[in-house]
């Protein structure tokens, strides 16, 4: 699947106003989160926006695309003891309700010796967190807790559900990581949702054009 970051906010608006419906029968997209915070952020070389803007992979990236080593501006990373104190835990959020029905997660790639980036040690990378889906008040829509992920792994990790609609809101909190006391973060993150299928997409062009006509003949 070739990453596609399209703004579901517009498709969707446009479907209400024409009139087209969003069946199951839906586009399948990958979709980057329009915003997120952090508990802990190392510094802003390592802050949590590295998640969400593709650095660290190649243009058009998809899920088997791998992240580069840890280098600076391509990662989130806590600050010393964020995992025992609690605060290794980030947000991100849609400025439109998403359906999601997928979580991809590119781990920390701390990996240091031949080829390794400028990780201290190569123990930063997360092995079991929660995922929580919220709506816009902040109401759990669903959980994925105790979740657990592989360490030195280059290409997303992914966690498959069914798909969970009105999501504004996820939460990530790291649990454990695979041993190191001081610093645990993050490579990338992208979510699998829906748009409206190419034939939807079709009627909405040609209610536009009827549209600007109508418009026109005025």
């Amino acid at each position: 699947m070739n990453t596609r970051l399209i703004s579901r906010s517009a498709v969707a608006a446009l479907a209400m106003l024409c009139g087209v419906g969003v069946s199951a029968s839906q586009a399948q997209v990958m979709i980057a989160p329009d915003s997120a915070t952090a508990a802990s952020n190392f510094s802003a070389t390592y802050d949590i926006i590295h998640t969400i803007n593709g650095s660290g992979l190649p243009a058009g990236f998809d899920v088997n695309s791998a992240h580069s080593i840890y280098l600076g501006n391509n990662h989130w990373t806590t600050q010393s003891g964020a995992l025992q104190a609690g605060n290794a835990r980030a947000s991100f959020f849609f400025n439109t309700a998403q359906t999601i029905y997928s979580f991809n997660m590119w781990n920390h790639r701390s990996t240091t010796g031949s080829g390794g980036g400028v990780g201290a040690d190569p123990f930063y990378a997360v092995t079991l967190f929660n995922l929580v889906l919220r709506d816009g008040d902040g109401n759990a829509l669903f959980s994925l807790l105790n979740q657990t992920a592989l360490p030195n792994i280059a290409i997303a990790q992914n966690y498959n559900f069914a798909a969970v609609e009105g999501v504004r809101r996820v939460d990530f909190t790291i649990l454990a990581n695979n041993g190191s006391n001081n610093y645990t973060g993050l490579a990338e993150v992208r979510f699998n949702g829906t748009i409206p299928a190419p034939g939807a997409l079709g009627a909405l062009s040609l209610a536009g054009l009827l549209a600007a006509r109508r418009r026109r003949a005025n």
